[in-house]
């Protein structure tokens, strides 16, 4: 039996980039860590970074509006000057390889991210509080990942409209919530 291979080039130029690449993401793991941190330190939950106009936010509409002001701070300059603009005077302009659409996102992209974060946070915390997990425990248990495995596979299914299944989607569906009741 012959296994095929592939021989990609293994440049000196994409070695620095990994490099650059690898270096990059352990600055960014510590400074989510640092800014998570700093959000726990006063006071935020993570219901306070989901949008005051949608069900399940305690956020007011200041503190969005602020949290989502911090970030375009720390974009390049010209991004709110592009954002500002309507799509027909933006046309293609773009900042750093991005457009208007990309850098209008971005906003809300990062504060769900940070929202996420911070509710990963809130689950470690309440494990170790409850005994489940060590004081110095960094991840979730198993158990809160499946939970949020399975929750995110419930809402891609319920928002989904086609789904190849053998099964009854809606049979399916209740059996998933079983599954997620079913775990500790």
């Amino acid at each position: 039996m012959t296994t095929k291979t592939n021989k990609p080039n293994l440049s000196a130029e994409l070695g620095k980039e990994i490099a650059k690449f690898s270096k990059n993401k352990v600055n960014q793991d510590k400074q989510t860590t640092k800014v998570i941190d700093l959000f726990t330190a006063s006071g935020f939950i993570s219901t306070d970074l989901i949008s005051n106009t949608t069900k399940g936010s305690t956020a007011t509409e200041e503190q969005f509006a602020w949290c989502k002001q911090m970030i375009m701070n720390g974009f390049p300059a010209g991004v709110k000057e592009l954002c500002d603009m309507s799509a027909k005077a933006a046309g293609d302009k773009q900042i750093q390889g991005y457009g208007r659409v990309y850098w209008s996102k971005q906003p809300n992209s990062i504060v769900s991210a940070l929202s996420k974060q911070l509710k990963r946070r809130e689950e470690i915390d309440a494990e170790i509080e409850s005994g489940k997990q060590g004081a110095d425990n960094r991840t979730r248990s198993q158990e809160l990942i499946a939970k949020g495995e399975l929750t995110g596979l419930i809402n891609r299914l319920q928002k989904a409209e086609t789904f190849q299944t053998t099964m009854d989607l809606d049979t399916m569906i209740s059996q998933l919530q079983a599954m997620v009741k079913s775990i500790g």
